[in-house]
């Protein structure tokens, strides 16, 4: 029976189903378009794990291999019968006669890959391509190369003491994401040519990997347990390709999840379309409500009845989300497609399509329980006097669907995010800042009570409907306040971003870096700077690997009690310093600076690193630096600015701690802009082993990185929008036969139609700036949590995205709002008025 009447009272229709399927519809396309194609990336991922790594596995070092463990690698080889191949990655200078330019340079032997595959225009085998020579050898080049150099391929250009030929364009590598952050376009070139360019000099930075490919059918995990115990102590990172690009997956893992949170969000705002929808379709069913219960029919036979109905809607709703969500799924897969090193698939397994279509359903059940349950509980008399003795609310009942509420939001946050703390925060966040939206709302009713009634008719009208009992205030606030709240604090963080990289930069801060230059080069590259009245200030440098702190060995997982983020202080190279005296732009906080040359090593160490690391003034630091080691004490920590582009230290010792390490210089200058390429030009000609490292590049590269990221969240986010766009036009539906009445009551007295217009339009610019103004307010404070506590960037609270987020959302709630009541302003107040 319960089947029957759900059936029959939902073919009757009405124009309340719209909000209740769309806002379903708009919220499940969000969730099922973020998790089909977070399934596509780890499908993609895991069909081409051995293709991320181009081999079974891969021993990384930023060192030649030593004797002892070159012996050690052979012989694992020969037991596991493994094939090996090599590849040498640096970033590095070209040189052609008109231009210079950083590269990011890779060398690799005859068999690289192992698996998958260089693609090149014009497509032959690399091995082909990079068997010219000398001279001049080929290298296989990425577009962006010819562009930057001016050259066209087949052109000539120098990298170090080699002349190379740019014989084919580099498309894909199998073992890199092309859309990272990069220093500068990509060569491929062979290991010979790589020799002969003599580019490695000691304390050149370097990454040496060692790809190994083992036999059909054996365990590659036990293979790399067998390296890390052969080359346990040695500064190696060995992985097999179930694990190969951790970075990328857990990038694309936490995009993925803070993605699916925004997406559940733009569900959350839809369930406020559901509630509201289906408040305004029980209002038109109270007369057959209490003549069912007149005859019989108890609360829990209503209950079922019309929670039947909300599975129907939230069901046809989540289908079209389903089919919404497959097509922003194919948007977010070619958004994504840059970043990957792999193809991702456009279609994706059921599985995002079903859970979306359940959250979508278990939201709507979450939504419908208030105005259902005010329904159920309501006697038949109730219902019938509810024009002059309106039903109350039950306060424990009102509590108890809040407390199902936030439950069931932590329930939906955790099934989505996996991680039960991230749900809570999500949830609590998500949960204070609906308190927020509506208590606004409240306040912005209040404030339109007791303000003064305005003479004209249009502005007393608008003023009076943000108060009027029955009116929508709060549901529109809430909703399109979260939509604004998202997408603007997206928009400021990108800003800041960008505004820290690019807007706050000294003016005597060096626009080049350059880097690797050794010890006997140093005077002549003095000597080439002075020539061209260039300051530029030779600093020591060495790279090395934390040994040892407090006389403990440091491993890959630090100290017990180290928190997952912070093991890359103990795991990241370091670069070390000598300086006799208190670098500019830092300051001593704890301890003492060294006077002259202690008999003993002294450190210095920044405070941040200090406290992730666990040491204070008075513990010790023990360093390998290339198989050395040298231990010191820490006499003091410092704070940094880290924004003044300069060259800052993690870790500077004391002088005369380094005197036998293999040191080299780093000079930091900043040339006028109209000789700035000269200078690179005749640095790489002079000195063809130093790498020029410019500025603006490199802030270029971070800047796109940045508006990648922003623009998938932006997408998603966009979402919500549209989903408080539904709730608004369901809230006006809801309303539609007292905005009617009222329009023909005025129209009836003399009011002119565009008089009645403009009363609508007060109340949707009210409505829609102060949703913009608290929606403004909450992203500011989201995106300082972010900048403060996530990117440890200060806070300048922008204006201008905040006012014109404001200013866009009360002009499309204005849109919204006389679209929708357009047609109500054409009618004859007359046959209304006597068909009311």
């Amino acid at each position: 029976m319960i089947a029957r009447l759900a059936w029959r009272d939902l073919r009757s229709g009405s124009r309340h189903f719209a909000p209740v399927v769309g806002g379903i519809a708009l919220g499940v396309a969000a969730v099922v378009a973020v998790g089909a194609a977070a399934d596509a990336v780890r499908q993609g991922a895991a069909r081409e794990a051995r293709s991320l790594l181009a081999a079974d596995v891969e021993v990384r070092s930023t060192r030649v291999l030593s004797a002892a463990a070159e012996s050690a690698l052979r012989e694992v080889e020969i037991r596991r019968g493994l094939a090996e191949t090599r590849v040498t990655e640096l970033v590095a200078m070209a040189a052609s006669p008109s231009t210079a330019a950083l590269i990011e340079l890779k060398a690799v032997a005859d068999d690289y890959p192992f698996y998958g595959a260089v693609e090149t225009t014009p497509d032959a085998p690399l091995r082909a391509h990079l068997a010219s020579g000398p001279p001049p050898y080929g290298a296989v080049v990425q577009e962006a190369f010819l562009i930057r150099m001016g050259l066209a391929p087949g052109d000539r250009f120098t990298i170090g003491r080699a002349e190379f030929a740019a014989v084919a364009i580099l498309r894909a590598e199998p073992d890199r994401a092309a859309g990272a952050f990069s220093l500068g376009p990509r060569v491929l070139v062979s290991r010979r040519a790589l020799e002969a360019a003599g580019l490695i000099q000691p304390g050149s930075r370097v990454r040496y990997r060692i790809l190994l490919r083992a036999p059909e059918g054996t365990d590659v995990e036990a293979v790399r347990d067998d390296l890390r115990r052969a080359l346990a102590g040695e500064p190696f990172d060995i992985t097999a390709y179930p694990d190969a690009q951790p970075a990328l997956r857990r990038s694309l893992d936490r995009l993925g999840t803070y993605l699916g949170l925004v997406g559940l969000t733009a569900l959350w705002v839809g369930g406020i379309g559901v509630a509201g929808g289906l408040r305004a379709f029980l209002a038109e069913r109270w007369d057959t409500i209490a003549m069912l219960k007149s005859v019989g029919a108890g609360p829990a036979t209503i209950l079922r009845l019309y929670v039947a109905e909300t599975l129907a809607l939230a069901a046809l709703g989540g289908f079209a989300g389903a089919v919404l969500g497959a097509v922003g799924h194919g948007l977010l897969a070619r958004l994504a497609a840059p970043w990957l090193p792999f193809h991702l698939e456009a279609a994706a397994g059921l599985w995002p399509y079903a859970r979306g279509l359940a959250m979508g359903v278990l939201t709507a059940l979450l939504f419908s329980l208030w105005p259902l349950l005010q329904v159920a509980g309501q006697s038949p008399a109730a219902v019938f006097r509810r024009e002059v003795a309106p039903a109350r609310t039950d306060r424990r009942t009102a509590v108890a669907v809040a407390v199902v509420l936030g439950l069931g939001l932590w329930g939906l946050a955790w099934w989505q995010a996996g991680n039960v703390r991230v749900a809570a925060l999500f949830a609590g966040s998500l949960l204070a800042a609906s308190g927020i939206l509506a208590a606004a709302a409240r306040g912005v009713a209040r404030l339109a009570r007791a303000a003064p009634s305005p003479r004209g008719l249009a502005w007393r009208r608008g003023l009076a409907n943000l108060h009027r009992p029955g009116s929508r205030t709060t549901t529109v606030m809430v909703s399109l306040g979260a939509g604004v709240t998202v997408v603007l604090a997206v928009a400021l963080v990108e800003r800041a971003v960008r505004s820290e990289l690019l807007g706050h930069i000294p003016r005597d801060a060096p626009s080049v870096f350059f880097i690797d230059i050794q010890p006997d080069q140093r005077d002549d590259f003095a000597r080439v700077m002075a020539a061209r009245s260039i300051p530029a200030e030779l600093v020591p440098v060495v790279r090395s690997r934390l040994a040892a702190i407090d006389g403990r060995p440091v491993g890959p997982e630090g100290r017990p009690g180290t928190k997952p983020e912070d093991r890359w202080y103990f795991t990241r190279e370091y670069v070390l310093t000598v300086a006799d005296r208190v670098p500019r732009d830092n300051a001593i906080t704890a301890g003492r600076w060294w006077e002259g040359a202690p008999a003993a090593p002294e450190v210095s160490v920044e405070e941040d690193a200090a406290r992730h690391l666990g040491v204070t003034v008075g513990s010790t630091l023990a360093f390998d630096i290339q198989g050395a080691r040298v231990e010191a004490r820490v006499t003091s920590l410092r704070s940094v600015q880290w924004d003044n582009r300069s060259a800052n230290f993690y870790v500077i010792f004391a002088p005369g701690a380094l005197e036998q390490a293999p040191l080299t210089y780093l000079a930091a200058a900043r040339p006028a802009a109209a000789v700035e390429t000269a200078l690179l030009r005749e640095a790489a000609a002079a000195f063809p082993n130093v790498t020029a490292i410019q500025v603006h590049d490199i802030l270029a590269s971070a800047t796109r990185v940045i508006e990648r990221l922003a623009l998938a969240v932006r997408a998603v986010g966009a979402v919500i929008v549209l989903a408080g766009g539904v709730v608004l036009a369901g809230a006006l539906a809801a309303t539609r036969g007292v905005r009617l009445r009222e329009a023909m009551i005025f129209k009836a007295l003399g009011a002119t139609r565009r008089t009645v217009a403009r009363a609508f339009a007060i109340e949707f610019l009210f409505l829609g700036a102060a949703a913009g103004a608290v929606g403004a307010a909450l992203a500011s404070v989201l995106a300082w949590a972010v900048l403060r506590f996530l990117l440890e960037i200060p806070w300048r609270w922008d204006p201008v995205p905040c006012l014109l987020a404001v200013a866009a959302t009360a002009a499309g709630t204005v849109l919204v709002g006389v679209a929708s009541t357009h047609r109500l302003l054409g009618k004859r107040p007359f046959p209304v008025l006597r068909g009311a």
